[in-house]
């Protein structure tokens, strides 16, 4: 049975960029690339170098929420199957280490 499993997930990053804005933008379009249909809310943005430079780093922090459908027989087994799918998903990437839960409960497509 098909499964659309909600889940949220946070994470964070540090990165180079030319400022604020450009660390939210990186951020933001990695997260979009790899799962456009996510929701994403940057919760905060921080430098992690007290002295300037043209180009600085930076600690981002951010959280996704999304759904994922999976084919699944019990509710418990959609969980697992989601966490993993998004472990794929992001395996390989500055962002595999997000700490991913159940958001709310899970519905049958």
């Amino acid at each position: 049975m098909r499964r659309a499993v909600a889940v949220r997930g946070m994470g964070r990053v540090e990165l180079a960029a030319y400022g604020l804005a450009d660390a939210e933008h990186q951020v933001e379009r990695e997260l979009r690339e790899i799962w456009p249909e996510a929701r994403v809310e940057l919760l905060e943005v921080a430098r992690t170098l007290a002295e300037p430079r043209i180009v600085e780093e930076f600690a981002v922090r951010y959280r996704l929420r999304g759904a994922v459908a999976v084919d699944a027989e019990r509710e418990e087994d959609a969980r697992r199957a989601a966490f993993r799918t998004l472990r794929e998903r992001f395996a390989g990437t500055r962002h595999e280490r997000i700490a991913w839960e159940a958001d709310g409960d899970s519905g049958r497509t």
